[in-house]
């Protein structure tokens, strides 16, 4: 029995050291980049080109201080499509730093979640359109279509999902995010 035992825990010990290594993540590097202090939407109608929103959300203290200093109002038409692109920045030093090239760079370890509040959710909807090297979707570009709704107000909440500590599939959001924000918007007007 003491054979057994003492067998048992071997055994034990063994799995337990050689699972300590086992990393089912795809990561490549000790990647840690800076916390985004300004985010910039920008919007552009299909059909007019001179037609550009560009929404500025800035918190420049960073997560966990003071109110962001500015939240733009993303204000659409109705029934169009906008092509649209994500900018993330890091304005709390000189000079700034452009994190969207490290989402770019690990873009494997990187998703953007666009959620519609439920006052426009029928109204609007995001379409992310860039991959990973998965072919999984990432954010950085997008389609906004709306629909006709004369006045709806509501917001869409952005999270930008960082895999660290989970597989990114596609349609989970992370345990962490990297920027996690509410844009204020008004279709048809």
């Amino acid at each position: 029995m003491k054979h057994f035992i003492s067998s048992f825990f071997a055994l034990a010990i063994a799995i337990g050291i050689s699972s300590c290594g086992i990393n089912d993540h795809d990561h490549d590097h000790d990647q840690d980049h800076d916390y985004a202090t300004t985010v910039i939407v920008t919007l552009v109608n299909q059909s007019n080109t001179a037609d550009t929103i560009n929404a500025v959300w800035k918190d420049l203290d960073g997560p966990g201080g003071a109110a962001p200093s500015i939240i733009d109002t993303i204000s659409l038409k109705s029934d169009i499509t906008y092509i649209g692109s994500i900018k993330l920045y890091n304005e709390s030093k000189s000079p700034k730093t452009d994190i969207t090239q490290d989402i770019k760079a690990y873009d494997y370890e990187h998703q953007f979640f666009f959620t519609p509040s439920t006052g426009i959710a029928s109204l609007v909807e995001w379409t992310i359109t860039d991959k990973d090297r998965n072919n999984l979707p990432v954010g950085l570009t997008f389609q906004v279509k709306t629909k006709t709704g004369a006045g709806s107000k509501g917001f869409v909440n952005i999270v930008l999902s960082h895999y660290d500590s989970m597989t990114k599939n596609g349609t989970s959001k992370s345990l962490e995010s990297d920027i996690d924000v509410d844009y204020p918007v008004i279709i048809g007007q």
